[in-house]
């Protein structure tokens, strides 16, 4: 990617060192400043946990193990920023996470957050940051998925899931220096109706304007759900991330049926950046 400003959501969780990782080196490979921002508190309360002492505990030590992680974890940082020429800032609050991260996202370009886990049903309503931070926050939020290599790429061959909606051309506006950059990018749409396929040649041409030659795709009918066949063609086509809008329904029906933010939130194997 090539945003300017990242701000990256740190936590005492198994996936923040990969975070913090993919911030760095898309800060370096872009000059950009990274802002991190570790917030103590627990995202979740884990299932196991009942009765009102027992959570009081788990908080009060849950809260004092992140506290003792974000004064290693900021030596490092700090270290490796210095070494490697990177602006940085390194902030740490105790608070709502959603809340925390839309509040420090006026002073930046995009977001960085995890793929959540789903090993409780309980988990579908607890961990909804990265879909409440993309539609609070009025920035591009980048999924990392579970388990990411950090040393790979990211936005050397974009996917742009493609629809004639305000959030497909509010992710495309907010990737347009990434995509300049990338060394193929491919414009995706998939059951396209008469509007669509319109749309499809005119935010071509917007592209090429801005000196971006994607390659059109168009997939006339699918018999899987229309979040799998993007990130089918994604893979199948060696990109590294998708770019695409999140919630062009209500957020309600996506939340009880489904919906292609819902499954790329929770399947994605590649990186996301989406936008709302």
């Amino acid at each position: 990617m090539n945003h300017k400003s990242i701000l990256v959501h740190l936590a005492n969780d198994e996936e923040h060192t990969t975070r913090l990782e993919v911030a760095l080196k898309l800060a370096k490979q872009n000059d950009a400043h990274v802002s991190a921002l570790f917030i103590t508190t627990p995202i979740g309360m884990p299932a196991e946990i009942y009765g009102r002492g027992a959570s009081v505990q788990f908080l009060l030590d849950a809260t004092k193990s992140s506290e003792d992680r974000a004064e290693e974890l900021e030596k490092e940082f700090r270290e490796t920023c210095e070494r490697e020429n990177i602006s940085h800032s390194w902030v740490v609050q105790e608070g709502d996470h959603i809340s925390l991260l839309a509040e420090h996202a006026h002073a930046a370009d995009v977001i960085i957050v995890s793929q959540p886990y789903f090993e409780h049903f309980e988990d579908r309503f607890r961990t909804r940051l990265v879909e409440e931070v993309t539609l609070l926050s009025g920035l591009p939020c980048l999924m990392v998925p579970r388990g990411f290599d950090a040393s790979k790429d990211i936005a050397k061959r974009v996917m742009i899931a493609w629809k004639s909606t305000r959030e497909s051309l509010r992710a495309v506006r907010d990737n347009m220096n990434a995509l300049r950059k990338a060394d193929k990018v491919f414009l995706l749409t998939i059951q396209p109706d008469t509007q669509d396929a319109l749309s499809l040649s005119e935010i071509n041409n917007y592209l090429n304007r801005h000196g971006i030659n994607a390659e059109t795709l168009t997939i006339a009918q699918t018999e899987t759900s229309i979040g799998q066949t993007i990130h089918d063609s994604a893979q199948a086509h060696g990109c590294d991330v998708i770019v695409c809008g999140a919630y062009g329904h209500s957020r309600l029906r996506e939340m009880l049926l489904g919906g292609v933010t819902k499954y790329l939130v929770k399947e994605a194997t590649i990186p996301v950046v989406m936008s709302h």
